[in-house]
């Protein structure tokens, strides 16, 4: 079956998207907070987001400065302000939006890494630290956000909820491509930001 673009329901699953089906992450793990719990979201293909449901004065006393690699090699430096977070709404806070076409479950497990207290080293400063996996954007960014938290996992945990929407199978795949799109683009979620090279 070849994929199919449903430009009529793009708005309608960003709809979905933004309403958070799990406001606590912790709610979806199992008790020795390594691993997500059995049957607790998707093994289908769709969209997902990663938002701040948590207390935000930590994220007005977090570290929002990141140094990312740019063009030719050169340093870009980006500040993310009260208004790029959208603090004065005093709403949930998109932090990253992701697609896959497998499984959300797998894929959030991915983003998590449970089995880890902590990923990067202590301490960081601005300059974006090298992530042990390609997939843990989601801890990788937290951790950048609050470089001094021995237990990031407790932090997310926490403070992190999730939305998705699930469109499966190949059938899908232009869809999710673009409502990740436009979902990033309304959003503007600080741990998607990429600098082009």
């Amino acid at each position: 079956m070849s994929s199919v673009f449903s430009g009529g329901s793009l708005g309608r699953w960003f709809e979905q998207l933004c309403r958070i089906e799990h406001h606590r992450l912790r709610d979806l793990v199992i008790e020795s907070h390594e691993a997500l719990g059995p049957n607790r979201l998707p093994r289908a293909g769709g969209v997902y987001a990663f938002w701040w449901t948590g207390d935000l004065c930590l994220l007005q006393n977090c570290n929002r400065d990141l140094v990312l690699a740019g063009p030719a090699g050169r340093s870009v430096h980006l500040h993310i302000d009260d208004d790029w977070l959208g603090l004065m709404t005093q709403q949930p806070i998109p932090l990253y939006v992701g697609k896959t076409a497998d499984s959300i479950a797998n894929r959030i497990g991915q983003h998590l890494r449970l089995k880890s207290i902590r990923m990067l080293p202590l301490g960081g400063d601005a300059t974006r630290s090298q992530r042990p996996t390609t997939s843990c954007q989601l801890r990788a960014g937290v951790e950048h956000l609050f470089p001094e938290i021995d237990d990031s996992r407790t932090l997310v945990l926490d403070n992190v909820g999730l939305s998705f929407v699930s469109l499966d199978g190949d059938a899908h795949a232009v869809n999710r491509f673009y409502l990740e799109d436009l979902a990033i683009g309304l959003m503007h979620p600080p741990l998607n930001v990429d600098i082009e090279r």
